[in-house]
């Protein structure tokens, strides 16, 4: 079904069984592209060190804290591809 699908996406004849990388190609450009429009959208994720918590409070000194070295105090980060912008 699929590969009918490929096919007829890209206008070629499932006849004769050949177009299965053709339906794989098809399958991770519309992957590539939906992930691409995930970014714009949602440029970024929690940050997995401080795991969106980025203060850490002391241990002796309850009310003193530093902020996370790696998101910078924000609890969030950019996703992969959504540049520095």
């Amino acid at each position: 079904m699929t590969a009918l699908v490929g096919a007829a996406l890209l206008g070629q004849a499932a006849a004769d069984g050949s177009d299965g990388w053709l339906t794989i190609v098809v399958l991770l450009l519309l992957a590539g592209g939906g992930y691409g429009l995930s970014v714009i959208l949602h440029p970024f994720k929690h940050c997995p060190t401080c795991k969106s918590s980025p203060r850490s409070y002391g241990a002796i000194y309850t009310k003193s804290f530093r902020l996370c070295s790696r998101c910078g105090g924000s609890g969030r980060i950019r996703r992969f591809g959504a540049g520095e912008g």
